[in-house]
Formats: structure tokens, sequence, C-alpha cells
């Protein structure tokens, strides 16, 4: 049976997000002018603003995409479903690119993707860089069979449609969207290494497949061999990449 303070929490929970508790609205004295409703009711309208306003923050481009009715109406109702379970508004909205797609997926099918893409660069943005390899210490310490280990603040993301374009649009490009603005697949590479800030870069598909084969454990030659369409060149250029950017913590 719950304690007297963890079942008022519950019912204080439960009237933020939802109708108002006739036996927590009871157990509260209004302040000032205020009645008890009427105390229990700033809470019910500032939980809902307080929320939209951790959402925007994080799924920004979203909200550009969709526009302020579409987008707030979304987080009024998300809110109102889905409570809070940190201290740390920033981790609120795990759920949410679901959400979004749910919603909105028959005029905006690309909406779900950029929504994990604003995600996961929140989550990385807020996690401590690795330290990574230096090129001429990655460059001495690595062979054919070398297995590289990469830093925990690398995140390789595939994605249905060319939700990265969206996200790095022009904010003050407000022409409406075409389907060609979003169709087609991209896989894109988050990352960042010792103080530097969270960057992107678009894959190609054979870096994609090379990249993923090499974070998975995959021997550096067999990986770079058996990614289909990487030439010596890419080959070459991905590897550079992967040691200029610090991507490496370890090698085996």
């Amino acid at each position: 049976m719950p304690s007297p303070l963890r079942r008022l929490q519950s019912q204080f929970t439960a009237s933020a997000i939802g109708d108002a508790d006739g036996d927590f609205v009871a157990a509260v004295h209004g302040g000032g002018r205020l009645s008890p409703l009427e105390a229990v009711e700033v809470y019910r309208a500032g939980y809902p603003a307080r929320m939209s306003e951790a959402l925007g923050e994080t799924f920004e481009a979203c909200w550009r995409i969709l526009g302020d009715e579409d987008f707030l109406e979304a987080c009024k109702i998300y809110s109102r479903t889905v409570a809070s379970a940190s201290h740390n508004l920033s981790d609120y909205g795990a759920s949410f690119p679901e959400f979004l797609l749910a919603r909105f997926k028959e005029h905006a099918p690309f909406i779900g993707d950029l929504a994990r893409l604003e995600w996961s660069f929140k989550e990385l943005f807020h996690a401590a860089a690795h330290a990574g390899l230096t090129p001429a210490n990655l460059s001495v310490a690595v062979k054919n069979d070398s297995v590289l280990i990469f830093g925990s603040a690398v995140k390789l993301l595939s994605f249905t449609y060319k939700v990265h374009d969206l996200w790095k649009r022009d904010r003050n490009d407000d022409a409406p969207l075409t389907r060609s603005d979003w169709e087609g697949r991209q896989q894109a590479l988050l990352y960042k290494s010792g103080g530097t800030p969270v960057l992107s870069r678009l894959l190609a598909a054979p870096e994609a497949s090379a990249f993923k084969s090499l974070y998975e454990g995959r021997p550096l030659a067999d990986a770079l061999a058996d990614a289909k369409g990487l030439d010596e060149a890419a080959a070459r250029n991905l590897f550079s990449f992967i040691s200029e950017a610090g991507l490496v913590a370890s090698v085996q």
C-alpha cells in the first residue's frame, strides 16, 4: 500500500496531466484569492506548457516544418498522455518521434525520421566527448587486421527519408516542401571528440556499409573490402575522415 506522501504525489501528477482529482483538490489550500480548484488549475495549465517548451527545444526542425498550430497541439496531447519520468526536462520526449509519425504520417511521412535525428543530436549534445586517437597515433597503431573501437560520442543513423537535408535547411527558408525535398534514403554520422561541438556527415551507401562493419567490430581490411561500391580512393577518404575526426578511441 502506497504511503500517504506517495499517494498525494500520484494524485498531483494525475491532476496536472489529466482531469483534476477530487481527493487531491480537497487536500489543497488555495493561495491568495485562488480556490483549491483554481490553484490546481494553475498546474494543469502550466505543466503542458512547460513540457511543450521542452519538446520545442529538442525538436526545433519538426516545429519549423509542421508549423505552430500542428506542432503545439501535438505537444499538448503528448504531454497529457506521457508523463515526464525525469527531473531533467531535456530527457523528456524519447517516444515523441513515434508519436509524431503516427499523427502526421499521411502528409509528412518523414517526420518520425526527422524527430529521431533531433533526439539523437540532443543525446549526443549532452553526452561526454570521448578522447579520440590523434591521426599520428592511429596511423602507427592500425594494421589490416585491426579492429577499431569507436568513441562513445559517435552515432551512425539510417533514415528512410532525406531528413538530414531538412534538418540543415535554412531556418529562413519558408518555401513549401515538395516530395523531392524528402524522398530518398540517407545515412548520417553524428559525432564529437574532445572539445568539439556535435558535427554531422552524410555517408554515401558504400561508406555507410563500411563504417557499419567497422563500428560492429569487423577487421579494417575486411570491412573495407566487403563494402560494395567502395573503391580504393573512397576507402582512403573514409579512413582519412575517421582519423582526422578523432572517432577512434582505441585499436585492438
